[in-house]
């Protein structure tokens, strides 16, 4: 029994992958009574992309009067951010009830971190009757631990590119056919903006499942922070052009669920929606943004806006062992005018060294390379933050340590 929620955190974050597979997983859920099913639920896959997506469509479905929850990892604050509902994390004693509740079948089942988060997650929506519940999956689709939602009301798989190929496989087929394990008989897909190989795969899934397919359609971009779907206009907080396609691709599922997405509501909630970690802006002078790019699409996304921020721009990266570390970095200084490879603590932590392409890059100490990117920017200029998500999390609460409210910086 736990009554305090850092032991119950440090203990549920200790529980790694078993290695007993996903049938024992959906087993425990069926003996936990299939909590899963007790409430309407939108499945959100993909490389990249999908935490956005999975933010855009939370605040649409509230925006439209729905008690929407959202479930969501790595957590960027609080292991609790990852279960959130009507926009609050789950409370800590709901957290420490679950678990206590649970505990003999997470010791029988052996169940891991991210089982145990979706057994809680699930049980929390079903007990609180979420109108609504955005879940994304967090590794693949076929086998991950999410796809013990039986009947959801709308699968979306949002990008497909090369990331965590040693569990997905090595090609672009491959890892698209984890992506479309998530698809069921019968259902209703949408697929966001996939290269042709990638698309080819969810078309021949969603077909063999007799699934309907709703492919978003392009949008046109209208400058900053701006564009048109559907014959509408719209605007995003982010300055990330990234965003524009993450937004277009909530729209289109939004549109699949009947939400008339042309309202004054739905354009707000798409215009004032962000999502920490990515492209998040922190400070002004310089401006200092965050941004969870942990893999070469996500990087080639980030580099994309480059362009529009103020010069000197300095990048400060570090990223995880099993990540395409210093092609992500080559890729980064190509895009700025300093970069600083750096490390954190944490076991899954690349060292500095290994990142670098280039010796005089490396600085160990995050903190000083931030130090030291900040006065290269000057005030004018433009520090970015990038690589893990783990690493982003570390930053973000250490540059925003001295606000009371927590918050990044508007944009």
């Amino acid at each position: 029994m736990f009554n305090d929620i850092s032991e119950a955190v440090a203990w549920v974050s200790g529980r790694r992958r078993s290695g007993h597979g996903f049938d024992v997983f959906r087993q425990a859920m069926a003996e936990a009574g299939d909590p899963q099913d007790g409430f309407a639920s939108i499945h959100v896959a993909g490389t990249n992309g999908k935490g956005s997506v999975v933010c855009f469509l939370k605040d649409i479905l509230t925006a439209c009067g729905f008690c929407t929850g959202m479930y969501t990892s790595p957590h960027l604050v609080s292991h609790l951010d990852r279960i959130r509902l009507a926009d609050r994390w789950i409370p800590a004693e709901r957290f420490l009830h679950y678990l206590n509740e649970e505990m003999e079948l997470i010791k029988r089942y052996d169940l891991s971190m991210f089982e145990i988060d979706t057994l809680i997650a699930s049980l929390y929506y079903r007990d609180e009757k979420a109108d609504w519940a955005v879940i994304e999956t967090g590794l693949g689709g076929r086998l991950d631990s999410t796809n013990v939602l039986h009947h959801p009301r709308l699968e979306v798989i949002t990008t497909i590119g090369y990331d965590h190929m040693d569990r997905l496989g090595s090609t672009l087929t491959a890892i698209a056919g984890e992506k479309a394990g998530i698809i069921k008989p019968g259902s209703r897909v949408v697929m966001g903006y996939l290269d042709p190989e990638a698309a080819a795969v969810i078309r021949q899934k969603a077909a063999s499942q007799q699934a309907e397919l709703i492919e978003t359609p392009a949008y046109e971009g209208l400058g900053p922070q701006r564009f048109r779907l559907y014959g509408q206009d719209y605007a995003i907080a982010s300055r990330a052009e990234y965003q524009k396609a993450n937004a277009a691709v909530a729209l289109c599922a939004a549109r699949a669920l009947g939400i008339d997405i042309t309202s004054g509501a739905v354009k707000e909630a798409v215009r004032g929606s962000r999502w920490p970690g990515r492209f998040e802006p922190v400070a002004a002078h310089p401006l200092i943004i965050l941004d969870g790019a942990h893999n070469p699409q996500g990087i080639a996304a980030l580099t994309a806006s480059f362009a529009a921020l103020p010069r000197p721009l300095a990048v400060v990266y570090s990223a995880l062992k099993d990540k395409q570390g210093q092609t992500m970095a080559k890729m980064l200084q190509s895009c700025c005018d300093r970069l600083y490879v750096t490390q954190f603590a944490g076991s899954r932590a690349d060292s500095a060294a290994h990142l670098a392409p280039a010796p005089e890059l490396i600085r160990t100490d995050w903190k000083q390379a931030v130090r030291e990117a900040r006065e290269f920017a000057g005030a004018e200029g433009t520090v970015v933050i990038t690589g893990s998500l783990y690493f982003i999390s570390d930053a973000r609460a250490w540059l925003l340590a001295d606000r009371e409210d927590g918050k990044s910086f508007p944009a």
